[in-house]
């Protein structure tokens, strides 16, 4: 076929050969055959879908994009393309377009509840929880027969931490389809978040049971047993879902999670790379270049991209410094707050943050990914101190302002960043944080200036223990990490729980004291009171049932022997 299709029966024979092509991997035909469709019919829908799967399928994500907007000039009414729209400006990164895309959507009043779920799913990918919500509640308007509305918003609900509406929505759904998988896996997850393991294990079981081929079943029932840390049964379970589906991403990145905690790092990192299709992470930056693996890039440039949390970035920019020794040209996307610290790093040749511009380059790859490419193991994590240093203006003004208080010094941080729009980290928050009076043993030690090191609504605690506990508190003046690692060169120990502050301590080669929950973190591994990420670091360590007093008296007892040796 050569002419443009003229009548329904040539454009359907037109179709087929298309969808036969791209089936057979013949991708330069099918696109022929699909653009030929489309320059007769602009507003055919099933031919722009598969095109642009076609050409997401080779990260040509700006192409898609045009062809929806084509279908959106040509069909001003199709909601489809509107939402497809949207979802491919979330692919490019562009959250801001999918927001108005998906507006579009609803402002022109879908009629069935398949849509508003679709165009809901759009709105928790960018965050847009609230918009989310009125979608979701929409499809169930729509449709109040239809178990998979509740199962959705249940998973929702369960994010937003409205655990107890989550198993509401899911108890529903179980009652017009017991023989649904998600409704048992949504209603599991809300009981394992409400704190009822033993209902979210019965109700995983019930899934396997329903479902005992597909891996959700023993994936869900694997991170319940995660979360009670019994990693041997965890490990069991994924690699009975991995049995059923070897590429499914979140037993993957569970599996990855369970190695790393158990220290078989260099098995782990394949499994790590599942984690941006396995979580909720909203727009997540994907330049077109290809992700570099450890190829040879002596002479071409690469783009090292931040991702997850600050502590994370403070870890894994130690890997450029790798990167830089191979010969390439080395840029840096960061988070704002990090800039005026990793200015400092000599191996950087761009540092950018994430509203700036993006520099052109050969490769990417995302920091996290960094090990991989390098196929770090146990023995040989890079762990040349320090990797970081405050800029020598910061550090001199901080020396003159310390100067009056005596040494030693010691810096404490007894709590995380608050992340109230993700409820699972308010959960991890309320497991690894302390109350400042929880730490008030410390003060039993003589001839210590302590000094806060603690930001947010948790830094006014100080103010709480004046009278009780002598510390300095100089949070205002925290403004950047830079700041903070000034500060940090001139005390002489900090105490701190499992956040960014204890990763830029061991980052600058100084004297750290972590305070680790019990369900440990897995860069942190099991059973340790040292680090191979941070040679100054060492581990106070809870157990499941002591809660913090036993700890708080270790540390205690550590800082006077300390306080006597210096």
């Amino acid at each position: 076929m050569t002419s443009s299709p003229k009548t329904p029966t040539e454009l359907t024979a037109y179709f087929a050969e298309a969808v036969q092509a791209q089936q057979r991997g013949d991708r330069a035909t099918a696109e022929t055959r699909y653009r030929t469709i489309l320059a007769a019919v602009p507003g055919h829908l099933d031919t722009a879908h598969n095109l642009a799967i076609l050409l997401g399928d080779q990260q040509r994500h700006g192409e898609a994009l045009a062809l929806w907007q084509n279908v959106q000039a040509a069909e001003p009414g199709s909601i489809d393309a509107c939402i497809e729209a949207a979802l491919t400006r979330i692919r490019m990164g562009d959250g801001a377009g999918a927001g108005t895309d998906l507006q579009q959507a609803v402002a022109l009043q879908p009629q069935d509840d398949d849509t508003w779920r679709r165009i809901a799913s759009g709105f928790v990918l960018l965050r847009h929880f609230p918009d989310a919500v009125d979608a979701y509640t929409a499809a169930l308007n729509c449709n109040p027969e239809e178990p998979r509305n509740y199962t959705a918003f249940a998973s929702l609900c369960s994010h937003l931490g409205e655990y107890a509406v989550a198993r509401e929505l899911a108890e529903s759904a179980t009652r017009l389809a017991p023989d649904l998988l998600w409704a048992w896996i949504e209603l599991g997850n809300a009981q394992m978040k409400e704190g009822y393991p033993e209902a979210a294990a019965a109700s995983f079981g019930q899934a396997i049971r329903i479902a005992p081929k597909d891996p959700v079943g023993y994936c869900n029932l694997a991170i319940t047993q995660m979360e009670a840390m019994d990693l041997e049964a965890a490990q069991t379970n994924l690699d009975r879902a991995l049995e059923l589906d070897p590429e499914h991403p979140l037993a993957r990145w569970n599996r990855a999670l369970v190695r790393l905690t158990r220290g078989q790092l260099q098995a782990a990192w394949p499994d790590y790379e599942y984690r941006r299709q396995a979580n909720i992470q909203g727009v997540i930056f994907r330049p077109g270049t290809p992700q570099w693996r450890g190829e040879p890039i002596s002479g071409q440039r690469i783009l090292l991209l931040c991702e997850q949390g600050l502590g994370d970035s403070l870890q894994f920019i130690r890997y450029a410094t790798r990167v830089k020794a191979l010969g390439a040209w080395v840029a840096v996307r960061i988070q704002a707050p990090l800039k005026p610290l990793f200015q400092e790093m000599p191996c950087i040749d761009l540092l950018i943050d994430e509203n700036e511009p993006v520099p052109e380059t050969d490769w990417h790859c995302h920091l996290l990914s960094l090990p991989l490419a390098f196929h770090t193991s146990i023995a040989d994590i890079p762990a040349e101190m320090p990797y970081l240093r405050p800029p020598q203006a910061r550090r001199e003004a901080w020396r003159e302002l310390l100067a009056p208080l005596s040494r030693p010094r010691v810096g404490l941080v007894w709590a995380g960043g608050r992340r109230q729009h993700m409820a699972d980290a308010v959960l991890l928050d309320s497991r690894r944080s302390l109350k400042l009076e929880q730490l008030l043993p410390l003060a039993s030690v003589p001839d210590i200036s302590f000094v806060s090191l603690q930001k947010d609504e948790a830094a006014a605690q100080v103010t709480d223990l004046k009278g009780q506990w002598s510390i300095t508190d100089y949070s205002d003046k925290l403004l950047d990490f830079a700041e903070t690692a000034a500060l940090v060169e001139s005390l002489d120990l900090v105490i701190s729980v499992d956040t960014a502050v204890a990763h830029l301590a061991g980052a600058l080669n100084k004297p750290v004291w972590l305070l680790n929950r019990w369900d440990t973190d897995w860069r942190w591994l099991l059973q340790r009171e040292d680090s191979p990420w941070y040679p100054s670091l060492r581990q106070f360590r809870q157990t499941q049932e002591e809660g913090w007093d036993k700890v708080v008296a270790a540390v205690t007892q550590a800082l006077r022997q300390w306080r006597q040796e210096q």
